[in-house]
C-alpha cells in the first residue's frame, strides 16, 4: 500500500502509545524485514519515519497503525500498547 501523502492525524507522542518494537521485531523477522529501510519500504513511509516512531520519538495515524499490522499479519492492538510515561 502506498503512502497517500495526505495528512492523517497522528496519535500524539505523549499519549502513552508506543510501538511494541520486541512484538514487532519478531513478526517484521519472520516476513525478512530486518533492517529499518526495508520496513519503512514494506509499510510506505520513509527511513526516518520508521526510526521516530521505533523510538517512540513520533506517533502514527490509524491509517498507518493499521496498514503495519496488516503487513506483519497481526493486530494494532498487538503492535501498539500504552507504556508507563
Amino acid at each position: 500500500m502506498q503512502a497517500t501523502g495526505k495528512k492523517d492525524a497522528a496519535l500524539p507522542v505523549g499519549n502513552g502509545i508506543r510501538l511494541r518494537v520486541e512484538v514487532y521485531d519478531a513478526l517484521a523477522e519472520k516476513r525478512g524485514l530486518t533492517s529499518v529501510t526495508g520496513q519503512a519500504e514494506r509499510h510506505g513511509i520513509g527511513r526516518t519515519h520508521m526510526s521516530l516512531i521505533r523510538a517512540g520519538r513520533k506517533g502514527v495515524s490509524l491509517p498507518l497503525a493499521m496498514r503495519m499490522a496488516s503487513d506483519l499479519g497481526t493486530t494494532v492492538e498487538a503492535l501498539f500498547g500504552r507504556v508507563a510515561a
